[in-house]
């Protein structure tokens, strides 16, 4: 049977996990601007702002749009409960389609199509997105593209992009060993990559990577890099295209670990049971 595809129409793309506060229209696949900025943590103030100038820059409206698509986290967990509030208020308020996309996939899927200068062949790349979680841990994860580049000439994802292993909190001196033993372990079937890229907020862990890049025998790249929220309408539109949307009453971050405050108080609660 073959999949029906839905026309999705325009997209507004939302993303403030990290210092990065990025907002994206896309029109069935196809950007149509991006505003963005990489000042300090004021996301709560800026976000509806630069929803709005965008808006105003492209001759559209609110009601114009058709879906929203959401940075779900993880990262900073003040930063993404802003997002998803908006998401959620816009989907709400104007009966748009929802949908939630992990923010460091888009992080790995921008920052991969930012470093294809450096094209090393047809050979499989792995794209490990870092977004600082304090006290050396990150906020990541494993993705993977076979070829030259992880979108089609049109602009679309391509089909063999995928997860390697999947979003996560991790300390990051363990985390770099973990990566080792599984690139060693693809080697032993043929299967290792001929690069690994580390992209996003990579200066705090510059010791740790250049370590793992003495380790390892492959290609090794770093690259700075913000979130960009035309990543996030670009991973959202195939989903959108199936029909696929999440419950707006139900849509909440993913913040892959508890946020201090609650685990503080969490902890408190069971030291007190412990007491009694």
């Amino acid at each position: 049977m073959t999949e029906r595809t839905i026309h999705v129409g325009r997209c507004l793309a939302i993303d403030t996990s990290s210092s990065a506060m990025t907002v994206a229209i896309l029109d069935n696949g196809k950007m149509l601007g991006e505003v963005s900025s990489y000042a300090e943590r004021n996301h709560s103030i800026g976000l509806l702002p630069h929803i709005q100038d965008l808006l105003a820059n492209l001759n559209l409206k609110p009601k114009d749009l058709q879906s929203v698509a959401v940075g779900q986290g993880p990262g900073s967990y003040t930063g993404v409960r802003i997002a998803v509030s908006v998401g959620k208020t816009f989907a709400w308020s104007l009966g748009l389609d929802l949908i939630g996309v992990s923010s460091l996939e888009a992080m790995a899927l921008g920052g991969a199509m930012k470093e294809q200068q450096h094209e090393s062949g047809n050979g499989l790349t792995w794209v490990v997105p870092l977004l600082d979680g304090r006290r050396k841990q990150a906020f990541t994860a494993v993705y993977a593209y076979e070829g030259t580049s992880p979108m089609t000439a049109a602009g679309e994802l391509a089909t063999n992009w995928h997860e390697v292993l999947p979003d996560g909190i991790r300390v990051i001196g363990p985390w770099t060993a973990q990566l080792l033993a599984l690139a060693a372990a693809a080697a032993q079937q043929e299967q290792a990559p001929i690069e690994i890229l580390f992209v996003g907020e990579t200066e705090g862990f510059t010791a740790e990577l250049e370590q793992f890049a003495q380790d390892w025998q492959g290609i090794v790249r770093q690259l700075p890099y913000g979130i960009e929220a035309e990543y996030i309408g670009r991973l959202a539109y195939p989903r959108l295209a199936k029909g696929e949307k999440a419950d707006v009453h139900t849509f909440v971050p993913n913040y892959t670990r508890l946020p201090e405050a609650e685990a503080n108080l969490l902890a408190g609660v069971k030291t007190k049971k412990g007491e009694n």
